[in-house]
């Protein structure tokens, strides 16, 4: 099967992750990336982002740079036409996200937003218990997450920006996540309930929030505190019992979480995107329907 060769954009942890994951997979090889730091990995350094999405060795575009360069390399890989994958948020603030999902819908190439639980399988699972029926009508759902600090400790090598409200902060780099898993099942949400509190730095240290769907309420308590790096559980309460994605990738159920369906996962969805098959990884509509909500969580 067709190995495609990825470029990418912003080498930072993210950056590497993806790179040596993209490199660990068949369906994938790295060709080229750019990242102004010159970090040492294995392929060429090219002299600026324009030059990899135009190294004609490079067919589809990776960009974990921070969220305020995404509209930059999205331009870059439309003009080029060469498809895309965007780290999350797709943008730090909601003109350029529309930007983006425009330049996007009028290109007509294959491009997605990387939120981890659009095709992982843990969340395939708890998608299916949840549209099964299995846990009966849905009465609520809580996000509960704690940091031991923020930056979490693993980032403290990714960037100043994580720090700063202009881009960063846990709302877009984790409650984003959650929150396009939360619509994926639910549909459109408005934000009902905010309170949010910010250290010396500008970026929150503390946030409550409800968004309300149509058929249920969204409850988020997010915060600084504790001796965890990450402390997450993502919970869907029914009227017959509760499925929950605990730390990333746990999934706490004690029934059938759908133990006849193929795994899932993200890079495997990317190749069925490159492909031209139907995939389930987040499209740049939904990645904008996450940014606005987002960002409303974050308005002074």
């Amino acid at each position: 099967m067709k190995s495609y060769g990825f470029g990418i954009i912003g080498l930072g942890v993210m950056g590497q992750e993806m790179a040596a994951d993209l490199a660990a997979h068949p369906r994938f090889h790295v060709v080229a990336g750019f990242d102004p730091a010159r970090p040492k990995v294995p392929f060429p350094l090219l002299g600026d982002a324009a030059a990899v999405v135009n190294d004609p060795r490079v067919e589809a575009i990776y960009t974990a740079t921070p969220p305020a360069f995404h509209e930059a390399v999205v331009r870059l890989a439309v003009l080029a036409g060469k498809p895309l994958l965007c780290e999350k948020p797709l943008a730090h603030t909601i003109p350029s996200a529309r930007d983006c999902c425009d330049l996007v819908a009028k290109s007509k190439l294959p491009a997605a937003v990387n939120f981890s639980y659009a095709a992982r399988d843990v969340a395939t699972r708890l998608t299916h218990v949840v549209k099964s029926g299995a846990i009966g009508d849905i009465k609520g759902v809580h996000l509960h997450v704690r940091f031991g600090s923020w930056p979490r400790k693993w980032q403290s090598d990714a960037g100043a920006w994580l720090a700063q409200p202009a881009e960063g902060g846990f709302t877009r780099e984790v409650i984003s996540h959650f929150v396009f898993l939360a619509n994926r099942l639910f549909g459109a949400g408005k934000i009902t309930a905010r309170t949010i509190e910010r250290g010396s730095a500008g970026t929150e240290t503390k946030l409550t929030a409800t968004i309300q769907y149509p058929s249920v309420a969204f409850t988020i308590d997010a915060g600084i505190g504790g001796d965890r790096d990450d402390d997450n559980r993502f919970e869907v309460k029914g009227a017959k019992g509760d499925v929950a994605i605990v730390d990333w990738s746990q999934l706490d159920y004690a029934g059938d979480a759908g133990a006849s369906l193929p795994p899932t996962s993200q890079l495997d969805a990317l190749a069925d995107m490159l492909d031209g098959k139907p995939h389930q990884l987040a499209t740049f509509a939904e990645g904008l329907a996450v940014a606005e909500l987002i960002e409303a969580l974050l308005a002074d």
